[in-house]
C-alpha cells in the first residue's frame, strides 16, 4: 500500500502517543534495576504524589501530552487556507460590488481592487473571457467550495481527536487497574495497592475534560463558521447578480484593453531598460 502524507501522519501520531505512554504511565511503575535512575524523581514517586485530591502527575502529562500531539498534526494547511480566507474578504468583495451597484465607486475603481481581492479578480476575469451571468456564479461557487472543503476537514480532525481523547484516556484506565492487581493480594501498603486505581481514575478524568473543554468546541467552532461562510457566500451571489446587470460590457472591455496595453507598455520598457 503506498503510504500517503495523511497515513503517516496518522502513524507518526501513534508513534508519539506510545512514546509518552511508556515514558509517563510504563516506566515510572516497573522495578527493573536501572531504568528508574534515568526518570525525574516527581515521575518515579508518582504513587504518591496526588496533589488537592485531584491532579496525578504522570496522569496528566500523559493525557495533555497525548492532547498536544493530536493538535500538532492536524493539518496545517487547512488552518493556513481558513485563516487566509477569513470572512473578511468575502465581505470585502460583496461591499466593492455593492458600492460599484450603488454608484459610490467607478467601474476602474472597482478593477484596482482585483490586487487585493481573489473573488473580485476571478469574477472580472470571466466576465472579460465573454462569462454570462451564470459563469460569474460558478466562478464564485468553485472558490466557495475550495474554502468550504478545508472547512469540513479541519472540523473532521477536530472531531477525529475529539474521538480519540477518551480511547486514550482509557489506554491509561486500563494499565492503571492492572498495576492495581498486579500487587499482592495480601499486600498492607494500600497507597501502592491502590496507587494504579488513582491512575485509572484520573486519565479518564483528563481525557474527558480535554475532550469537552478543548477539542469539541473547536469542532463546534468549524461548523458554526462554515454556515457564516455559506451565508456570506450566498450574499455575495447577489451581489454579483446585480453588479452583472449593472455594469456597462462594452466600457468594461474597453477598460481591460487599456489596462492590457499598459502592461504591455511597461513591459516593454523595462526591457528597454534592461
Amino acid at each position: 500500500m503506498k503510504m500517503t502524507k495523511s497515513n503517516l501522519s496518522l502513524y507518526m501520531q501513534g508513534i508519539f502517543i506510545l512514546g509518552v505512554f511508556i515514558i509517563f504511565i510504563v516506566l515510572p511503575s516497573v522495578d527493573l534495576n536501572g531504568v528508574q535512575e534515568l526518570l525525574p524523581n516527581f515521575l518515579i514517586n508518582y504513587k504518591s504524589d496526588m496533589f488537592y485530591g485531584i491532579f496525578h502527575i504522570n496522569s496528566a502529562l500523559f493525557i495533555f501530552s497525548s492532547a498536544l500531539i493530536l493538535y500538532i498534526f492536524i493539518d496545517k494547511n487547512s488552518k493556513k487556507i481558513v485563516k487566509a480566507y477569513e470572512n473578511k474578504k468575502i465581505k470585502e468583495a460583496e461591499k466593492y460590488f455593492e458600492e460599484y451597484f450603488e454608484e459610490k465607486i467607478s467601474l476602474l475603481e472597482l478593477e484596482d481592487k482585483t490586487n487585493k481581492n481573489k473573488i473580485i479578480k476571478e469574477v472580472l476575469k470571466i466576465l472579460r473571457l465573454g462569462g454570462i451571468e451564470d459563469d460569474l456564479l460558478l466562478g464564485v461557487q468553485k472558490i466557495y467550495n475550495k474554502i468550504d472543503n478545508f472547512y469540513t476537514k479541519l472540523k473532521n480532525e477536530y472531531e477525529y481527536a475529539a474521538t480519540l481523547m477518551p480511547i486514550i484516556g482509557m489506554i491509561g484506565t486500563v494499565a492503571g487497574l492492572l498495576m492495581m492487581f498486579s500487587e499482592p493480594s495480601q499486600a498492607e501498603d494500600f497507597e501502592k495497592k491502590f496507587a494504579g486505581l488513582s491512575l485509572a481514575l484520573a486519565t479518564t478524568l483528563y481525557a474527558s475534560l480535554v475532550t469537552i473543554v478543548f477539542f469539541k468546541p473547536l469542532a463546534r467552532q468549524k461548523e458554526r463558521q462554515q454556515i457564516e461562510l455559506e451565508n456570506d457566500f450566498n450574499d455575495l451571489e447577489i451581489e454579483v447578480r446585480k453588479f452583472y446587470h449593472k455594469v456597462d460590457l462594452t466600457e468594461f472591455l474597453e477598460n481591460g484593453e487599456n489596462i492590457e496595453q499598459e502592461d504591455i507598455k511597461e513591459e516593454d520598457d523595462e526591457e528597454e531598460k534592461i
